[in-house]
């Protein structure tokens, strides 16, 4: 299972959870005027691609093909830099991050949105995408999985293996060690790049939307290249903790290992 708090919670409470599952659900993560509002930037993009469409390539047989995919979301919301730089997301990155690097950033930021017919993603680990990675691996990705939307176990709720951040490289999940992160609109799932997990089944009409935020070792490269997915004009008027995250800096790339 996954711990479930309340936002108001310690946040060792929550990273210690965090440290022994891979990953817990916080409830009310989003107040309910910035869900609306990131829900009314967002949608008009949303709206204006097809499905299987995925800004990150065309791997349909790993996105699925009734899903679209955004990237460079702070030039499509202003309130994306609010969202990544929540406190307890910080409080996530300094525990799990900070000690083994003098800064941490965002890989990638991703709206995921899962149409009715989409199948079961295959099951995986974030911090896959730098796998030549010495192993055994510690913590190089955090994530945060909110809910613009309920997820659902009809709706395609993100399917995650708790434990499994620390299991042999080997080692496939039963059934029952499978659990899905059901929660309200506004709530939040945090969790282990290293933990195994995949999008849901959505089964119903429904449209089951997620605001993805990946947070990584400063010095190990991001996926997301945000200066070319943003645009430099959308980074200069970002506020500087958000241009510290998406490597902005006035006078060029700044490297900071």
């Amino acid at each position: 299972m996954l711990t479930e708090f309340q936002r108001e919670a310690p946040a060792r409470e929550i990273m210690a959870a965090l440290e022994e599952d891979g990953g817990v659900i916080v409830h009310d993560f989003l107040e309910p005027t910035q869900v609306d509002e990131l829900e009314r930037d967002f949608k008009p993009h949303l709206d204006a691609v097809d499905w299987g469409h995925s800004d990150g390539g065309d791997s349909e047989a790993f996105f699925g093909r009734q899903t679209k995919r955004l990237h460079g979301l702070l030039a499509r919301s202003p309130r994306f830099g609010d969202f990544v730089t929540q406190p307890l997301l910080m409080a996530m990155c300094e525990h799990f991050l900070k000690p083994r690097c003098r800064d941490f950033r965002l890989s990638t930021g991703e709206l995921m949105a899962l149409g009715k017919g989409q199948e079961p993603q295959m099951f995986h680990r974030d911090a896959d995408s730098w796998m030549y990675f010495p192993e055994p691996r510690p913590e190089i990705l955090v994530s945060v999985n909110a809910a613009l939307t309920d997820f659902t176990e009809e709706n395609g709720a993100t399917r995650v293996v708790p434990g499994s951040h620390r299991w042999p490289r080997d080692r496939k999940p039963a059934q029952e060690e499978v659990v899905s992160a059901v929660m309200p609109r506004r709530s939040a799932l945090l969790y282990s790049g290293n933990v195994l997990h995949g999008g849901g089944a959505n089964r119903t009409d429904e449209i089951r939307i997620g605001l993805y935020a990946g947070f990584l070792l400063s010095w190990l490269r991001p996926i997301e290249n945000h200066l070319v997915t943003n645009g430099i004009e959308t980074l200069k008027t970002a506020a500087p903790r958000v241009q510290r995250l998406l490597d902005y800096s006035e006078t060029g790339w700044e490297v900071i290992a």
